[in-house]
């Protein structure tokens, strides 16, 4: 496997630097000596200009590994120039079918349903793309110029959708002050945005402004009863100042979720803190039950039962 990787890495390598005579070297020679046929048939085929021969390599690859994500995206592009626009689409169907979050899948696909002057299913397909992954220039670029050539009317919910999935991404990539600006737009559309409000506790909370992140969560909570997570997020936000509290949203998640190992071992901690020395073990005898290696679970019960327990 590592040689292999090492080989795919110096044909990408080659790839990108439009060397293609050493690509092929790779390909011939070190690929087609690992017997790596799917890998071997798919570099040939990216390659290979004619596009005839690049759909047959690309169907080799295939026959030797049929679940190939980037065999089937490709060969569908390959079948698009070719215009065989329902040989496109079957091919970008199987790679949503492997993968039902392949953001290229679909902007490919609602590509493929533009040409085939299938609007409404091109607007369909684009909008996932960007949902998916909300900074996907090719995507957006092909929803504008859809828009441009055919009149359409948007998905009502998709401001409120892309503007949620904005945010979200940047707040996952650590980019909390973008996120907020999105998050804040998702409430000018839905201001019962459970997820919009707890999101922005995230971002509050990594902001270090505890107020405003205990006030998120708490509206997270308001809007939707059942957010296990917001209920442990703000657990946490309460455990150096207001341990009672605190305690109160860990038991409240971990009777929405039975087997939150990490709630278990705060309410343990709290509990060690608030001297409720049995009940502690109790719930670190939950964890170890459900997970036999939790190695903190047993140093905090060996810790209780030997300092605390006479």
């Amino acid at each position: 496997m590592k040689d292999k990787n090492k080989v795919i890495k110096k044909i990408s390598n080659c790839l990108n630097a439009n060397d293609y005579d050493s690509a092929r070297k790779y390909i011939e020679n070190d690929l087609k000596r690992l017997n790596c046929r799917d890998e071997y048939y798919f570099y040939l085929a990216l390659i290979t200009e004619n596009l005839e021969q690049k759909e047959e390599l690309y169907t080799k690859a295939l026959e030797y590994n049929p679940e190939f994500l980037d065999a089937y995206i490709n060969r569908g592009l390959v079948k698009n120039e070719l215009q065989d626009y329902d040989g496109s689409l079957e091919d970008y169907d199987r790679a949503i079918e492997l993968d039902s979050k392949c953001a290229l899948a679909y902007n490919n696909r609602g590509y493929t349903k533009y040409k085939k002057q299938d609007y409404e299913g091109a607007l369909k397909d684009y909008n996932k793309a960007i949902l998916l992954n909300p900074k996907f220039q090719m995507a957006i670029d092909n929803k504008a110029r859809l828009f441009l050539d055919v009149c359409l009317e948007d998905d009502k919910d998709f401001s409120e959708k892309f503007y949620l999935s904005l945010g979200i991404t940047d707040i996952n990539q650590g980019n909390f002050c973008d996120g907020v600006r999105s998050l804040n737009e998702v409430l000018k559309f839905n201001d019962k945005s459970a997820l919009a409000y707890f999101y922005l506790g995230i971002a509050y909370h990594n902001l270090g402004n505890t107020d405003k992140a205990f006030d998120n969560y708490t509206k997270a909570i308001e809007c939707d009863k059942n957010m296990i997570d917001a209920y442990y997020n703000r657990g946490q936000l309460l455990l150096k100042t207001d341990k009672k509290h605190a305690l109160d949203d860990f038991v409240a998640a971990v009777a929405l979720d039975s087997e939150f190992i990490d709630a278990y071992f705060a309410i343990a901690v709290i509990q060690k803190d608030l001297g409720q020395y049995e009940n502690a073990i109790k719930n670190l005898d939950k964890i170890i039950e459900l997970e036999p290696q939790a190695v903190n679970a047993k140093a905090l019960k060996k810790l209780i039962q030997q300092k605390y327990i006479k």
